[in-house]
């Protein structure tokens, strides 16, 4: 499956409109088990990024830098059995 694509390595020159606040949004539209790949060139936006995703119980799966930017994988969790 194909993660849904969300690039911040934009999101410093636009106003109005936070980083985290795109992360939050993209990953409300995910189902269970799906996956957001997140592409940023602020180092900052990870730490908020991972901290968060540790809040919601959901995964990075692969963290990845080349050049500049800093790519993120993470995984909603799949929903649980009752």
């Amino acid at each position: 499956m194909v993660p849904s694509h969300l690039d911040l390595t934009t999101a410093e020159e636009e106003c109005g409109d936070s980083a985290m606040g795109r992360v939050r949004r993209a990953y409300a539209t995910l189902g269970p088990g799906d996956r957001l790949e997140v592409v940023t060139g602020v180092a900052e936006h990870l730490f908020g990024i991972r901290a968060w995703s540790r809040r919601v119980g959901g995964e990075i799966l692969e963290e990845s830098t080349e050049g500049r930017c800093i790519r993120l994988v993470l995984r909603r969790p799949a929903a649980s059995a009752s």
